[in-house]
């Protein structure tokens, strides 16, 4: 299983109110039983009765508590996109694949009548699909394994989860995930400039000071991970990454090369960066190494060689720390 930063919600407030919307939403609408106003459907919905409000409602409840776990379990993945996006250009993009995807379900309804599309099932099924795309261009792969000889990595089973929900109901499910496929692709390919795009400066005030206090969540507990496979889960770096430190680690210590100051020197300042204190006057911060760098490169592909040099000099060459500013920034 996948863990890329932070267990929880921790710096993905939108993920969350995403995951609490749809999940009390879809529980109301199963307990007062109005799950059918909840689905999409061109006649006589539409084209008859012009309830276009089901445009908007369609994508707030799953019908069923399979897409409702299965959904909840994608969201909550997902929010390793918010944090590589930021906050403010997450909830821009969840706006714009909601519209677009919207139009293509429409167009998708008109089109393939024909091949026995009646109607769109509740959910933001194209909505995680455009999410899932994002994930798949940008999200790099942890660690890989095999099973019966077939290389895998940690992000198949999001995959799985996904291929079920997708065929799950025939062609009324595969075509909101194409429309959710098609709108992520729009969105990564910046068309007219609309990964720019973002919600007027009032709405992004308002909501950073009324609505992101309550929702926000607080940084998970530290870990108590002991052996190189927690430590990986639980950091979110790639075993590789672990082992080559702990290599190098061991081959100085090998040729008794310490550090200047000594084992004293190096216990305090591992303590005081655990504190979160600033290193002290007489020490003097080491450049990021070039093996660090090449790591953060291969997890960050998007982000520019002097942001990942800045990360780690503000972590102060620790690679765990690195990998949590660039998570957190936008």
């Amino acid at each position: 299983m996948q863990s890329v930063g932070p267990a929880g919600f921790y710096n993905a407030p939108i993920s969350k109110v995403i995951a609490l919307s749809v999940g009390a939403t879809s529980l109301l609408a199963s307990v007062l039983n109005i799950k059918p106003y909840f689905h999409l459907q061109l006649s006589p919905h539409l084209t008859t009765h012009h309830q276009f409000w089901r445009l908007f409602v369609s994508h707030l409840a799953f019908a069923n508590s399979s897409d409702l776990l299965f959904g909840g379990i994608m969201i909550y993945h997902m929010r390793v996109i918010e944090r590589h996006f930021g906050t403010a250009k997450y909830a821009a993009f969840i706006a714009i694949a909601w519209l677009v995807s919207t139009l293509l379900e429409v167009g998708a309804l008109v089109m393939l009548s024909k091949l026995g599309l009646r109607s769109i099932p509740a959910g933001p099924l194209a909505i995680l699909f455009a999410m899932l795309y994002q994930y798949h261009r940008i999200i790099p792969v942890t660690y890989k394994f095999k099973i019966f000889g077939a290389t895998l990595s940690d992000k198949t089973y999001i995959y799985v989860i996904a291929a079920h929900m997708m065929l799950s109901q025939s062609i009324a499910t595969i075509a909101p995930a194409a429309c959710g496929l098609f709108a992520g692709a729009l969105y990564r390919s910046d068309i007219m400039g609309i990964k720019r795009w973002r919600f007027p400066k009032i709405v992004n005030n308002f909501a950073s000071r009324i609505l992101l206090p309550v929702v926000a969540s607080a940084p998970a507990a530290r870990s108590t991970a002991t052996t190189p496979e927690q430590r990986a889960q639980s950091t979110g770096l790639p075993m590789e990454a672990m082992m080559a430190t702990g290599i190098r680690n061991r081959r100085q210590a090998g040729r008794g090369g310490q550090p200047r100051g000594g084992v004293d020197g190096t216990m305090r300042e591992y303590i005081g960066t655990l504190a979160g204190r600033a290193p002290e006057a007489g020490t003097s911060a080491r450049p990021p190494s070039e093996e660090h760098i090449a790591i953060l490169m291969t997890m960050f592909p998007g982000q520019t060689r002097e942001t990942v040099i800045h990360a780690l000099a503000t972590a102060h060459n620790d690679l765990n720390r690195a990998v949590e500013i660039m998570l957190s920034s936008p």
